[in-house]
């Protein structure tokens, strides 16, 4: 191997070690070996005043142990750069809260930046443990509170996350029980024998080669995230005074790859000066290891810009083949930031999970403040922006910012401040994009239009059969996403396409060196672990599939016409699209933790893309099949459906959102939903979607809806959805018993009363009594077998002046909702 990747192989190992710093933690609570047999105890723990505390670190050179027989890379013997001499990967990881070495120390550094703490309030925690005035919860009977629920919440949280593998149906919080402790430990060890399982799982060569530290690094992070995300890091609930309460609120796992981050640009930093030893020696670490001022880090946010240019673009028919296109443009959009970061990432010989936040475009990396810093990702810049201006018009780009920061940064005040550091680069980068004046060789293309323009995008120049190049790519892989579950990244090789310097290849497609490879299969079971071996992305949302084929959107249109009771086709043939976002999610990060972290933060960004990544799309599969995802993750989403149905969606979506968050009211999104025939230019059906949900986030508090140029929040438009139903429930009652219908001229007429009730003019308050003349004549006029006066006073006063006109004087215009949905229910389809 070169030196970089001879480098890049001793940050794995670096980050390996970090990673699983606290996996004992994970061990220790399946009860398997009692604290009196345990060894090791005086090598790795703390001792005050004769006792040990901390045992968890003795634990996580067992569990190493145990995971070293089914297999892990070398880690002793020669070759181990940089654990050498007393050091060792176990070591690293085990010595955290009793370090004896510069590598340990960096990690033991690490690990109290990722929890916010400065040196006295560290101190007071690592004393805590054997505290005559500590009250420790039982470590095994804590669960992890939601970290949604807590935001901008002074009280404890009343759910709590279940102690299972990451799945779909467990991303959900339950509510909070006592648990006994023999149950509790029955848990955990379940889960540490199915992590085992999963661990022998793990894809790994035959024969192992330091160059496939990164590829199986990642592979195992995924592993990680599956079997700890919902492990509570921290249980001490209160300690000596002064000690303040550590609120389980951030998983094993978060808090485990922000330090891993951390010591891996720790690590980089000082190696790159020749300090490490200098900088983590014994004398100086213990007393200052928060007082550094020197940055050691550089944190790099990447931000694809124009997502939705660069998806909807063009002039091209929401018909045959528009979904598949559309399909292949959001997941480019999803690659093409993963493969901006994959630069980055070999750009500094760093390992994938120094990439600490990766959701919606968006990703966050934890680099070593080095000298040339700025220069490499110049370079890296240099080489995105002309990629982007060729291959997509400049209609998207990834834009890359920087700052550098301090350990005191990553304490729990300055925090703040750092972020909003990142971002104030971050907005004035995206000002000025592409640097036009630096890349004027790029800024006129150089297109042969022998063939014409492109028939799917409208713009770049076609080919023989009418699309460009980019198109039919998108078209290609809109086709294979459907059908192929694995995608692999490499270097070299002749199969699949090229982005960005990188070969993309689905199944067994030649890519060359692997540098990646991704599981893209979509949940089977909502309660099996979502692992198959395999490192694993979300970036292959739900999408309506007929004989192994993308529906178009003609035929998902089509879904909303069926046939009644009677054998008559009704409804309307349109496309029912859904967009919306979390509201001031902006807000909610800077404000909403009351003490934000490193792994906090990175925390919330990851259990926020989770619900509209992994928990919509089970949704979707399971409730509504025929919702084709565009895009959904981060905090937004847009889905295309059959009308009708994305209308209940939006519904069961809102309230399947609050139960995620724990009933979180300071947690909530807004939705536009807009309603189309197929076939029109997709940027027009966008503009709609937008347009709605402007509407809604124009409603004072947001969280609302806009449909049919009404907006109303959540529980109104629930009501509304129920209010069709009773329509629906009077019409069929009255078909059914008396033979008569509310006719289309009647309902027709309650959309004018609608607009009469909502009116500030007094002359539209006679509305009442024309909603009694109307309902007379049109319908209960007609009853005619209904002999008796009292039955037809009882009929109009239930199932009209209560229920219909109540709810026009209750919801004037915005009754309008129950009045279009049932209208375009009940609409005959000519044969």
């Amino acid at each position: 191997m070169d030196s970089r990747a001879q480098l890049l192989a001793a940050s794995c190992r670096v980050g390996f070690a970090a990673l699983v710093h606290d996996v004992g933690k994970f061990f220790e609570r399946t009860g398997e070996v009692p604290p009196e047999k345990l060894g090791n105890v005086a090598t790795y723990c703390p001792s005050w005043e004769g006792r040990h505390s901390h045992q968890h670190a003795a634990y996580t050179g067992m569990a190493i142990d145990a995971m070293e027989k089914i297999f892990l890379p070398p880690l002793k013997g020669t070759g181990m750069t940089p654990f050498e001499d007393r050091d060792s990967v176990i070591n690293g990881a085990a010595m955290h809260h009793k370090p004896e070495t510069p590598l340990q120390r960096i990690i033991a550094t690490a690990d109290r930046l990722a929890s916010g703490f400065e040196r006295e309030s560290f101190d007071r925690y690592n004393r805590a443990g054997e505290d005559e005035g500590v009250r420790k919860a039982n470590y095994r009977q804590v669960r992890l509170w939601p970290l949604l629920e807590t935001l901008k919440q002074n009280h404890e949280p009343n759910h709590r996350l279940p102690l299972h593998p990451l799945a779909p149906e467990f991303l959900y919080p339950v509510s909070r029980t006592e648990i006994p402790d023999a149950e509790a430990k029955k848990e955990y060890q379940a889960l540490w024998t199915k992590f085992l399982q999963g661990l022998e799982r793990l894809e790994r060569s035959p024969r192992w080669q330091d160059d496939q530290w990164p590829l199986w690094l990642d592979h195992f992070d995924s592993l990680y995230l599956t079997f700890t995300h919902a492990i509570p890091s921290a249980t001490v609930t209160r300690g000596p005074e002064g000690f303040k309460q550590i609120p389980p609120n951030v998983s094993l796992y978060d808090h485990s790859k922000a330090t891993a981050s951390l010591a891996v640009a720790l690590w980089r930093h000082h190696e790159a000066l020749g300090s490490v030893a200098e900088g983590f020696a014994e004398a100086g670490w213990q007393g200052h290891w928060d007082r550094v001022e020197t940055p050691e880090f550089l944190l790099v946010q990447g931000d694809f810009c124009g997502i939705q240019e660069f998806i909807f673009s063009g002039g091209g028919a929401s018909d045959k083949g528009a979904a598949k296109m559309l399909r292949g443009r959001s997941f480019e959009v999803s690659l093409l930031t993963e493969l901006a970061a994959l630069k980055v990432l070999e750009a500094f010989e760093l390992p994938g999970i120094s990439q600490i936040i990766n959701a919606a475009g968006k990703f966050l990396i934890v680099a070593p403040c080095l000298p040339d810093a700025e220069a490499r990702l110049e370079r890296i810049r240099r080489e995105l922006d002309p990629w982007f201006l060729t291959h997509a018009f400049g209609q998207g780009g990834i834009v890359l910012a920087s700052t550098r920061a301090r350990r005191s940064d990553f304490q729990t005040q300055p925090f703040k401040e750092l972020m909003e550091r990142l971002f104030r680069d971050l907005d004035r980068r995206k000002r000025r994009r592409f640097d036009l004046c630096g890349l004027c060789d790029v800024m006129v293309f150089d297109h042969d239009y022998a063939h014409g323009v492109c028939s799917r995008c409208g713009q770049a120049p076609a080919m023989k059969d009418e699309k460009c190049a980019r198109c039919a790519a998108q078209l290609e892989i809109g086709d294979k996403l459907v059908k192929e579950r694995l995608l692999r990244i490499g270097k070299g090789g002749k199969g699949g396409v090229e982005w960005l310097g990188y070969r993309i290849g689905f199944g067994d497609e030649d890519v060359g060196f692997v540098v990646r490879a991704w599981d893209l299969a979509p949940a089977q079971d909502g309660r099996a672990p979502l692992w198959n071996g395999r490192a694993r992305r979300e970036i292959n949302g739900h999408v309506p599939k007929e004989r192994g084929e993308i529906r178009t959107f003609e035929e998902i249109a089509g879904l909303g016409v069926v046939e009644d009771a009677k054998g008559t086709r009704r409804g309307v043939a349109a496309l029912g699209i859904l967009k919306g976002d979390v509201d001031d999610l902006g807000t909610l990060f800077k404000d909403g933790l009351q003490e934000p972290t490193f792994a906090r933060m990175a925390s919330l960004s990851r259990q926020l893309n989770a619900f509209f990544t992994t928990g919509l799309a089970w949704h979707c599969a399971r409730k509504f099949p025929d919702t084709y995802t565009v895009f959904a993750g981060g905090d937004d989403f847009f889905l295309v459906g059959p009308w009708w149905s994305q209308m209940r969606l939006a519904r069961e979506m809102q309230q399947e959102f609050q139960r995620y968050v724990g009933n979180n009211p300071e947690v909530h999104f807004s939705a536009g939903v807009a309603m189309t025939k197929p076939g029109i230019p997709v940027p027009a059906l966008v503009g709609l979607a937008e347009a709605a949900l402007h509407g809604a986030k124009k409603n004072p508090g947001k969280k609302s809806i806009t449909c049919w140029k009404q907006t109303v929040d959540w529980h109104t438009f629930g009501k509304m959805l129920d209010a069709e139903k009773e329509l629906h429930d009077v019409s069929e009652g009255l078909s059914t018993q008396h033979d008569v219908e509310l006719s289309t001229a009647y309902l027709y007429g309650l959309l004018r009363l609608c607009e009469m009730a909502g009116s500030d003019i007094p002359e539209d308050a006679i509305w009442r009594s024309w909603f009694t003349y109307r309902t007379w004549r049109f319908v209960v006029d007609k009853l005619r077998q209904v002999d008796r006066e009292e039955q037809r006073q009882e009929i109009y006063r239930k199932d009209f002046a209560v229920g219909i006109g109540g709810k026009i004087s209750q919801y004037k215009e915005k009754y309008k909702i129950a009045l279009f949905a049932y209208l375009y229910k009940r609409r005959e389809v000519s044969k």
